[in-house]
């Protein structure tokens, strides 16, 4: 009789444990990303000369960011903090990064290439995108929703982009924004790319 009492008494208790753990999982709140949109498909080339569409990311959490290798202002900064991005996510091979250059007519794929290994880039995870003009328009403006001007692409004359780095989900589309240059963008990349994951997850 003390033995089926005692079974009882503990198959209530885990009972009553699993009941509560259940509440407090469904009463947790849960943060969500804004959706900003889908991404258009696009067709580019990347540093090794490789056709790259939109279908390449599918199934992957990426960040993208708008820069070109000729740039002395903000570009080299941006790049630099894309490599510490890298470098977080070292244990995150599935996580993928993209810089699109907004100056095809100076950075052709070899360009690209070489500014990539200058800049310590994982070839298997981040590429250095390029092609037609009228399409890297149309990516950064109908695509992202950043401003890109170009006004000639000289040394002088500055190509106006976006400092922006883009957060897309498996799915193509965009979930967040955030100043490259910032040191606080990492920390807030970092944590909405586990947001997204858990949504994969679910």
């Amino acid at each position: 009789m003390k033995s089926r009492t005692l079974l009882w008494g503990l198959f209530g208790a885990s009972l009553l444990l699993i009941v509560g753990l259940s509440i407090a999982k469904l009463s947790k709140p849960t943060r969500t990303l804004v959706d900003y949109g889908a991404l258009p498909n696009f067709s580019l080339i990347d540093q090794n000369g490789s056709p790259v569409t939109l279908k390449n990311y599918a199934g992957h959490i990426w960040v993208a960011d708008m820069i070109f290798t000729h740039c002395g202002s903000v570009c080299p900064i941006m790049t630099s903090k894309m490599f510490a991005l890298q470098t977080a996510l070292k244990d995150q091979p599935d996580i993928r990064l993209a810089s699109i250059s907004v100056d095809p007519k100076h950075d052709a794929p070899d360009t690209l290439k070489a500014y990539a290994e200058i800049h310590h880039a994982d070839p298997a995870r981040w590429s250095f995108l390029t092609g037609k003009t009228s399409e890297i328009y149309r990516v950064a403006k109908d695509g992202f929703h950043l401003p890109l001007d170009s006004v000639g692409g000289d040394q002088d004359i500055p190509i106006i982009h976006s400092p922006k780095f883009a957060l897309v989900d498996t799915k193509g589309r965009v979930r967040g924004y955030y100043y490259g240059i910032e040191d606080e963008a990492r920390k807030q990349i970092l944590a909405d790319i586990d947001v997204l994951k858990n949504e994969t997850s679910e």
